[in-house]
């Protein structure tokens, strides 16, 4: 089995492959966006609150990817990271600043990971997720932190990557909080 590292090596080279790539990877994110929509339709969260992520240029998902999603919410929370791991959220609003790691973050009041709980449903990136639903991050543990403080309440947590980032077994600990769905430019896939 490859350690955590090599993976997030070959799936960072290939995302940047994939962002050379214009046409194809805007075509990736229509399909990403529509099948995120389907999943948040499949677990009763349209119209409610969610939360989402800001892609990155390589991440899946177009750079308008939380404020589409907030035409079928009631509000979507999206992340700032902090020092230390810890995320705060705040709610999606068109304005926006640069983030401390180079992320477009809303403007506006922040929260600790506890508004997550008011959720109907957890959109989170991953450089790559397994068919057991452990999901891998960057590395840095923002979202593990996260995740752990909603792990008693039953809030579907949907991971989305490009479709060749879905493996058959990653490495996992025991602090892992799993996913419950996978959306790629393929699909939606509840586990």
């Amino acid at each position: 089995m490859h350690t955590k590292q090599t993976i997030r090596e070959a799936h960072t080279t290939f995302r940047r492959h994939l962002a050379s790539k214009p046409d194809e990877k805007r075509q990736r994110d229509a399909s990403i966006l529509q099948h995120t929509l389907e999943a948040l339709d499949h677990f009763g969260a349209v119209g409610s609150e969610i939360s989402a992520y800001h892609p990155l240029r390589t991440e899946p998902a177009a750079a308008d990817y939380p404020l589409q999603l907030a035409q079928h919410a009631r509000t979507v929370w999206l992340p700032i990271s902090l020092p230390g791991g810890v995320l705060q959220w705040a709610a999606c609003t068109e304005e926006q600043q640069p983030g401390a790691l180079g992320i477009a973050e809303p403007v506006g009041s922040r929260f600790s990971s506890e508004v997550l709980k008011g959720c109907a449903a957890l959109v989170i990136p991953a450089l790559a997720v397994d068919r057991r639903g452990q999901r891998l991050g960057k590395g840095a543990g923002y979202y593990d932190r996260a995740l752990e403080q909603v792990r008693d309440h039953r809030i579907p947590i949907v991971a989305v990557v490009f479709d060749e980032e879905v493996v058959d077994t990653l490495p996992a600990q025991p602090h892992d909080v799993p996913v419950d769905a996978i959306v790629t430019d393929r699909g939606f896939f509840q586990l």
